[in-house]
């Protein structure tokens, strides 16, 4: 199967496959969009092109292999009319390609328990090498553990032009884990993908089509959220009084009343930090003429994407390097900051952010403050009703990705709880701006 045979099956959306600069790829999307027979067909074409490319194939559960992506694979393989040049086996699942020798394993990733993340550790393909590594419904792992447990063994043998391919459908629940760990990947540089059954329309037979149909007439929410993979529940979610119409700023609508006059009296940076799991989050608040708060910029500083801790040092390094390009940055807007002798930073009153203030202090001479008087409703409170009353707004910038992303993903659990080891950085740097604005600045400058 030559290169240009695949190239001519791929839909658009999903040119990344074939692109050798790519490496890691999330394929977020409803049913029926195309994401496993592209998936398989690119991964034929790789096989059939040399013994080197190698395919590990993954679901979540090991005994879903047999009835979901080993029955897929073969089809699709029936369906390019190349069937002579594989072989399938059952103990193990495996593909292999006569021609070339290449081999697709086919594997689970969870463990026996939660806990367990060896399922995938003893893992070798032939030669040592992969030429992709696929996980298919990737939000049915356990936790996002198995899936780092798994990558892990995948790129010590994935190729210089191999793919790290994570496939899944956007569960309801907002508080699932895929929204985050998915979302971060992204953010990081993986390249995300998006289709739906538009993109593979003339592909589909008409009972599928008629179905489809049918759904999106007789009940819209659920065909947005099978078909076009949205999320479409706000069941759970704390900032749930947060609206894209309301609350979110386009650049070029900001860049006009910029232009206008429009300019920040104050900025308060609100920081939480972390040292060796949790990420340090910045928020910069701007304060315009007519009382609302602008979120201008975040910074977001991940031990686990430097791969150590993080200590305060280098933490306060990276700050003073955000600010310095965050200014650049509103200048290329036309805005003109206040300076620092109208800027406030105000950090949590935990013993190790203390620390990291009392460093940043001494490095900058900025004013800095620990926010005092920390209660989680009344915070939480202030937030919801900001964004509800459109006092709160955020300015739809890259650099405010990471805000965004805990903003629609940050939700209580079924005991109407906020529970621990969410991504909530940005949310607590939140709060503590905000605090100081309504009880500090409001009192001595209001």
């Amino acid at each position: 199967m030559t290169a240009f045979a695949v190239k001519a099956r791929i839909p658009k959306p999903f040119a990344p496959l074939l692109d050798p600069t790519v490496r890691k790829i999330i394929e977020e999307s409803g049913r029926t969009a195309g994401k496993s027979t592209t998936n398989e067909t690119v991964a034929v074409g790789r096989m059939m092109a040399h013994r080197s490319n190698n395919v590990w194939y993954c679901r979540a559960e090991k005994g879903d292999i047999r009835t979901s992506i080993f029955s897929s694979f073969l089809a699709t393989v029936q369906s390019l009319g190349l069937e002579k040049y594989f072989e399938f086996k059952l103990n193990p699942f495996e593909a292999t390609c006569t021609i070339t020798g290449a081999k697709c394993y086919f594997g689970g990733i969870n463990g026996k328990t939660k806990d367990d993340l060896n399922a995938t550790k003893g893992f070798v393909p032939q030669d040592r090498s992969l030429a992709m590594f696929i996980v298919d419904e990737a939000n049915e792992a356990k936790s996002y553990q198995h899936l780092r447990a798994a990558e892990t063994t995948a790129n010590k043998f994935l190729k210089a032009d191999g793919k790290i391919i994570y496939a899944y459908n956007p569960p309801p629940n907002l508080g699932h884990w895929a929204h985050s760990y998915f979302g971060k990947m992204v953010e990081n540089g993986a390249v995300r993908i998006y289709s739906t059954y538009h993109d593979i329309y003339k592909l589909l037979n008409e009972a599928t089509i008629d179905e489809i149909e049918t759904m999106r007439r007789e009940n819209p929410q659920q065909y947005k959220y099978w078909y076009l993979g949205q999320k479409i529940s706000l069941e759970g979610l704390v900032l749930y009084t947060f609206s894209k119409e309301r609350n979110l700023i386009p650049l070029d609508k900001f860049k006009a009343a910029v232009a206008s006059g429009y300019q920040p009296l104050y900025v308060i940076y609100g920081v939480d930090s972390g040292v060796v799991k949790d990420p340090t989050a910045v928020c910069a608040w701007g304060i315009f003429p007519d009382g609302n708060l602008i979120k201008l910029s975040t910074f977001y500083l991940d031990p686990k994407a430097i791969g150590e801790p993080l200590p305060n040092s280098y933490q306060v390094e990276k700050m003073v390097e955000w600010y310095r390009d965050f200014y650049t940055e509103m200048a290329s807007y036309g805005v003109v900051l206040p300076g620092p002798y109208n800027e406030a930073w105000i950090f949590d009153s935990a013993v190790v952010t203390q620390d990291l203030m009392l460093e940043f202090q001494n490095r900058t001479g900025y004013f800095v403050k620990a926010v005092d008087n920390k209660s989680i409703e009344r915070d939480i409170k202030r937030l919801q009703n900001g964004y509800f009353r459109g006092v709160f707004k955020v300015l739809d910038t890259p650099s405010n990705t990471p805000s965004l992303r805990e903003i629609n993903t940050f939700c209580y659990d079924e005991k109407n709880e906020i529970p621990d080891g969410q991504d909530d950085h940005t949310i607590d740097a939140d709060k503590y701006a905000t605090a100081h604005y309504y009880y500090a600045y409001m009192n001595n400058f209001g």
